[in-house]
């Protein structure tokens, strides 16, 4: 019997409903992907080392029981980051399945960022 993972695995769908609701978004793709374009009101903390993004997390402004998910470009880096997130005592922890790939395709809304 396999170990259940310690957070959620979403699509852009509930994604989309949990954002409405107030979760925060984390973005854990590199600063020239999150340009391309990422999910409006999403926070960008690139995933550099399992150590570093941990420390870079709990610095946030976040309570443990806030929802959060966890955005990469298909959703690898992302179950990585959820994993740390949820070692480091978050309560309700998500991974976007699909990424900004499924987010895209959906049609979702992206912002995008200049780089100045």
């Amino acid at each position: 019997m396999a170990a259940s993972q310690p957070y959620q695995t979403i699509g852009p769908a509930e994604a989309k409903e949990l954002i409405a609701r107030g979760a925060h978004v984390i973005d854990v793709r590199w600063p020239t992907e999150w340009q391309q374009g990422h999910i409006p009101g999403a926070t960008l903390l690139p995933l550099s080392g399992i150590y570093a993004f941990g420390q870079a997390l709990r610095e946030l402004p976040l309570s443990p029981s806030e929802e959060v998910i966890f955005v990469c470009a298909v959703g690898q880096r992302s179950a990585i980051a959820a994993e740390i997130a949820s070692l480091l005592g978050f309560q309700q922890v998500y991974n976007l399945a699909s990424g900004m790939h499924g987010w895209l395709l959906s049609g979702y809304p992206v912002e995008q960022t200049s780089s100045s």
